[in-house]
C-alpha cells in the first residue's frame, strides 16, 4: 500500500499544481507603475477626433512627448489617416473597443468581440495595436480581466483622472493633475467624444510646467518598461 501511494503522489502533486495554475486570478488591472523616475503615461479615450487629435498630436509633438490612445473602432473607421498619425508621431494605438459598450449590459465574452473587431481593424489599415486595452467607463471583472488576459492583452485604467469628458474647467483639470501626479503615475484624458478644448488647453499647461521640472511624457510600453526610457534626472 505504502509503495502504491508513492507511485501515485507525484501524479497527484502534478494535477494539483495544474489545478493552482488554472484557478490562480488574472493579473488585475493596471492602474500605476512602481518606479521612482519622474515618467508618466498620458491616456486619451473616445478618438480619433478631426478636431482635437491633431491639436494634441502637435503639443506632443512640440514638448517631445508621447501618448497612448485608447482608440474607438468606430471612430477609427471614419478617421483612418488620423489613427495612421498617432502611430507616426510615436505615440501608441491601443484598444477601447468599437461601440463604447457597457460591460454591465453585455457581458465579458461581447467586450471581447468588440474588442477584437477593432483588433482587425486597425491591423487592415496597417497598424500594429499596442497589446492595451482600457475597457469603456473603466468597468472590468474577473471574466473580462481573465478573457483578454488569455488573448494577450493587458487591462489599463488609470492613476488621475482628470474628469475632462465632463468639460469641469481647465482649472479643474490642472487641479486634479498638479494634486495627484506622481512618478509612474497614468493619466485619463479624452481626444473624442465630444469638445475637448479645455482638454487641449490644460495638456498644454501641464506639458509646459511639468516638461521643465524635468518630468516626461512616455507611452504606456515605456512606462511599464522604464529601463528602456533615457530620462534625465534633474
Amino acid at each position: 500500500m505504502e509503495s502504491r501511494w508513492l507511485v501515485i503522489s507525484p501524479v497527484l502533486l502534478l494535477v494539483l499544481s495544474l489545478w493552482l495554475v488554472l484557478a490562480a486570478p488574472p493579473v488585475p488591472a493596471l492602474s500605476r507603475v512602481n518606479t521612482q523616475q519622474r515618467i508618466v503615461a498620458l491616456t486619451f479615450d473616445d478618438g480619433p477626433s478631426p478636431r482635437f487629435t491633431p491639436q494634441i498630436l502637435s503639443l506632443l509633438t512640440q514638448y517631445h512627448a508621447k501618448g497612448t490612445f485608447f482608440v474607438l473602432g468606430s471612430e477609427a473607421e471614419k478617421y483612418p489617416d488620423l489613427v495612421r498619425a498617432i502611430a507616426h508621431q510615436g505615440s501608441l494605438v491601443a484598444n477601447h473597443g468599437w461601440g463604447h459598450l457597457n460591460l454591465r449590459h453585455v457581458g465579458a465574452l461581447r467586450m471581447w468581440q468588440d474588442a477584437d473587431k477593432t483588433v482587425n481593424l486597425l491591423r487592415s489599415l496597417g497598424i500594429s495595436p499596442a497589446p492595451y486595452y482600457r475597457p469603456p467607463y473603466g468597468m472590468t471583472s474577473q471574466a473580462l480581466l481573465q478573457l483578454f488576459e488569455g488573448h494577450g492583452y493587458e487591462v489599463v485604467l488609470w492613476s488621475v483622472d482628470t474628469r475632462d469628458w465632463a468639460t469641469p474647467g481647465i482649472g479643474s483639470i490642472t487641479e486634479k493633475v498638479q494634486r495627484l501626479i506622481q512618478p509612474g503615475a497614468i493619466i485619463l484624458m479624452h481626444d473624442g467624444g465630444g469638445n475637448r478644448h479645455q482638454t487641449v488647453a490644460a495638456l498644454k499647461w501641464l506639458l509646459t510646467k511639468y516638461t521643465a521640472l524635468g518630468w516626461h511624457f512616455v507611452t504606456l510600453a515605456q512606462l511599464i518598461h522604464p529601463d528602456a526610457v533615457a530620462v534625465s534626472h534633474k
